[in-house]
């Protein structure tokens, strides 16, 4: 079973999108989508939706929404995946799918978070479970399930950064204690914001990083998420058993006007290992993870 994932894409910056045609030629089962799928800001304009009308705001929202579903390469792999009725791209939203840049959903206003949540969800066609955009899905190998991918929200919920403020919420703790009382040969947690890869992310709100970590305990976890127009691959630490996987920047920038990105992430799934590959513009990475024993090496 192989999943394709990565995160940041702005038709704005990058009208035409060929990297799309290398994921296809892949051959995933599924796409996950990790957050700033697309840009409702870019620099110099950052924050700028803030101000908007809520008119403005849904306008724009569902411009950058139609322009990006259009383009020619991205929607024949997602036409492609989602064939038959079958839904196989998933995802979940950061900052800039979600009101503009580095927004806390506590300072957001309300009504403008719901016109993102029902835009996300349309395009997506999820039915969240809470209000914000968490969900999960079974995952699916030659007819069996073998696994459970699980959708956090790091937006919806979330104040302003310090160690003893929500990042995840009370609601999105309890959907998530829930989600891995299941057992499943693999399991994947996915959100927008990274844990570890930065010296922010879910490490500055040390109380609920602490709280996730305990309900995850010593499971065997691969985290996938996004955001930071870098790839990475970070192994266990702190006594957990949780792979942190990043691959972000699809189509866009590292920065505003340089470092053009093409970045995206493979995961291959068997019964024995799984494989990981991390694809950039200089080439690409690879990673063997033993399933039993849980223990990776890097390959050619």
């Amino acid at each position: 079973m192989k999943i394709a994932f990565g995160s940041c894409i702005s038709r704005r910056i990058f009208p035409k999108q060929p990297v799309w045609d290398d994921i296809a030629q892949e051959n995933p089962d599924y796409l996950f989508l990790l957050g700033d799928q697309i840009y409702m800001d870019y620099f110099p304009t950052l924050g700028a939706p803030a101000g908007w009308t809520l008119q403005a705001f849904r306008d724009y929202m569902v411009g950058e929404y139609e322009a990006q579903w259009s383009e020619p390469h991205f929607s024949k792999l997602v036409t492609r995946l989602n064939a038959g009725g079958a839904r196989r791209v998933h995802g979940t939203w950061d900052d800039h799918d979600f009101a503009w840049n580095n927004a806390p959903g506590r300072l957001v206003p309300q009504d403008k978070k719901d016109v993102a949540r029902a835009l996300f969800c349309s395009r997506m066609g999820i039915k969240p479970a809470g209000a914000g955009v968490q969900y999960s899905t079974l995952l699916k190998h030659e007819g069996q399930t073998v696994g459970k991918a699980i959708f956090l929200d790091t937006r919806w919920y979330r104040d302003v950064e310090a160690d003893n403020h929500e990042l995840l919420g009370e609601e999105q703790f309890k959907f998530l204690q829930k989600e891995l009382e299941d057992t499943h040969a693999l399991t994947i947690i996915c959100a927008g914001t990274p844990m570890r890869a930065t010296g922010k992310g879910w490490m500055a709100y040390k109380r609920d990083y602490q709280r996730a970590m305990n309900l995850i305990g010593d499971r065997k976890v691969i985290f996938l998420s996004g955001d930071i127009h870098e790839n990475a691959f970070l192994p266990p630490s702190g006594g957990t058993r949780l792979y942190e996987i990043i691959s972000s920047g699809v189509a866009i920038k590292k920065f505003a006007f340089a470092g053009t990105r093409r970045n995206y992430g493979i995961l291959d799934w068997s019964p024995e290992a799984t494989h990981v590959k991390l694809v950039d513009k200089r080439g690409s990475v690879a990673y063997r993870i033993d399933n039993e024993r849980f223990e990776f090496e890097e390959v050619e």
